[in-house]
């Protein structure tokens, strides 16, 4: 009876041996047909290293930040539900949507009013940055392509730098790329994507000013919407899931009338009409999305070049319909904002442009798609050492930075004056008076700044 018994232990474990062995070479199998799965999970999580590492000395904590912590202690301790989001413009009285203060709040109330919110906010933008990015470009082309701009995007030193700022700019990118796919979606026929491209349009307005971009790009793509009856359904129909994302502001600009008038001043004051010459003057803040891509100073010159060259390579590729849509769509992003900004007078900042920010990625991406497709191997093994090199390179760059308005040289300061006994004032936009007030909040159960709007 022993003896049968061992018999059958014998046989399980041999069996279960059998199975193990099976379902590690059945792992192995799918990694090497699923090759480029295998090497976009690897690059997602050297994503969510460099989201993660050092966070309190490579993230800042600076106007923008302590405005949002400020918006989301309002909301969750005053009971004080904001319509209008961040200024747009200083001294121009036109703002954002409010949604950001409210998708902010959300991680401010799970870390029990924390800093640190602003840390994870920075991440889950970044995740899903890089899951936005991914699932387009796999759409738009092929995953090899998409695997290509992200090990681009992951790796590179300024965009590593430019992930770590929280604020709503972080998360306009995605959105304007997922708004380009969902128009171009609508362009081939798919008008059921009128919807969400409506949604995410709606979404925009709450992240930056520069949105008003995308109902002029949709305007000028009408032409060459369907033109049946389905069409038009679905345009009644998306409509209110754009309004809908105004409304908070319409009620702002209707409760004060003064700050309207503000506004229509401040744009008159800086609409300088359309001069050629004043076209060809920001020529360079145009194309500055290149600038980040193209680190060394000796390529950047060259990015002049780089959106006709593309024009011609991806036009002669293919004289489709799909084609000729897909290249009028990325001539709309890059020239709407390049003619408003012409009859604009003030001072314009890099982040103005950056909705054909992950065009600019495409772009370059795609030239280098181009090369790896050729048929010979030293070829293909240049384009390996270069990212070989391109990953080392940043990545050792990155790890020891230290951003100058970290988080921790923030804190430092105001735990220090909390321990000390000196007291920090409430002034706009300075970090260290918001870390004061939680920290004397937490550590001495004293609440500071009592008023109406703090």
């Amino acid at each position: 009876m022993k003896k049968n018994t061992k018999k059958q232990t014998a046989f399980k474990i041999k069996k279960l041996s059998i199975f193990s062995r099976t379902r590690n070479l059945n792992v192995i199998k799918w990694a090497l047909n699923n090759k480029s799965l295998v090497l976009v999970f690897i690059i997602f999580l050297f994503e969510l290293f460099f989201a993660t590492y050092n966070l309190n000395i490579k993230t800042p904590f600076g106007y923008d930040q302590v405005d949002n912590a400020w918006a989301a202690k309002n909301l969750i301790v005053n009971h004080q539900w904001p319509l209008v989001g961040m200024v747009a413009k200083t001294d121009s009285n036109v703002y954002i949507g409010p949604a950001y203060y409210y998708f902010v709040a959300f991680f401010y109330w799970i870390f029990n009013l924390s800093p640190v919110a602003s840390q994870a906010i920075s991440i889950v933008s970044n995740i899903f940055t890089f899951l936005a990015l991914f699932y387009v470009l796999k759409k738009l082309f092929s995953i090899q392509l998409a695997v290509i701009a992200l090990l681009i995007n992951t790796f590179n030193f300024n965009i590593l730098i430019s992930n770590g700022v929280q604020w709503p700019v972080q998360l306009l990118p995605a959105v304007s790329l997922i708004i380009f796919y969902l128009l171009y979606k609508v362009l081939l026929g798919e008008v059921k994507k009128l919807i969400p491209l409506a949604i995410f349009i709606g979404i925009a307005f709450n992240l930056h000013f520069t949105a008003i971009f995308f109902p002029i790009i949709v305007i000028l793509s009408l032409p060459f919407f369907p033109r049946n009856k389905e069409t038009l359904k679905y345009i009644f129909i998306s409509l209110p899931f754009f309004l809908i994302w105004l409304v908070p502001n319409l009620i702002y600009m209707f409760v004060n009338k003064s700050s309207n008038s503000q506004a229509s001043s401040y744009f008159s004051t800086y609409f300088i009409g359309f001069h050629l010459r004043r076209m060809f003057q920001i020529t360079g803040d145009a194309l500055i999305q290149f600038d980040p891509y193209l680190s060394l100073d000796w390529l950047k010159p060259f990015k002049i070049l780089i959106l006709p060259v593309f024009f011609i390579f991806y036009h002669f590729k293919s004289l489709t319909s799909e084609h000729k849509k897909f290249l009028y769509l990325v001539f709309l992003w890059f020239m709407v904002p390049w003619l408003i900004f012409t009859t604009y007078g003030g001072e314009i900042s890099d982040y103005y442009f950056i909705v054909n920010k992950f065009l600019v990625l495409v772009i370059l991406s795609y030239f280098i798609y181009l090369v790896w497709n050729i048929r010979f191997i030293a070829v293909k093994a240049f384009v390996i050492v270069f990212f070989v090199l391109y990953c080392y390179t940043n990545t050792v760059n990155f790890l020891p930075h230290i951003d100058t308005g970290s988080f921790y040289k923030r804190e430092t300061t105001a735990i220090k004056a909390v321990e000390q006994g000196k007291r920090i004032e409430f002034q706009v936009g300075v970090p260290e008076s918001y870390l004061y007030w939680y920290y004397m909040r937490t550590i001495k159960g004293v609440e500071v700044y009592v008023s109406k709007n703090r």
